[in-house]
């Protein structure tokens, strides 16, 4: 399978919806601890919201230095 690479501007538009999706996680991962729902979805929605957040964050700051 073939990929044809995005530009910057594609690239940076989609590392920031990948932030807000980030975001979202981790409200959603907040919230369901604090009404008593499951831990572990709680754990999972909040570890890997702070990955994906993480992640995009530095690859922003990388792709803006170039």
């Amino acid at each position: 399978m073939h990929s044809v690479p995005l530009g910057p501007r594609q690239t940076r538009v989609s590392l920031v919806l990948g932030l807000v999706l980030a975001v979202i996680m981790i409200v959603v991962g907040i919230v369901a601890l604090s009404v008593g729902g499951p831990p572990w979805f709680a754990a999972i929605m909040l570890i890997a919201g702070v990955l994906i957040a993480v992640l995009a964050i530095v690859r922003l700051v990388l792709l803006r230095r170039n």
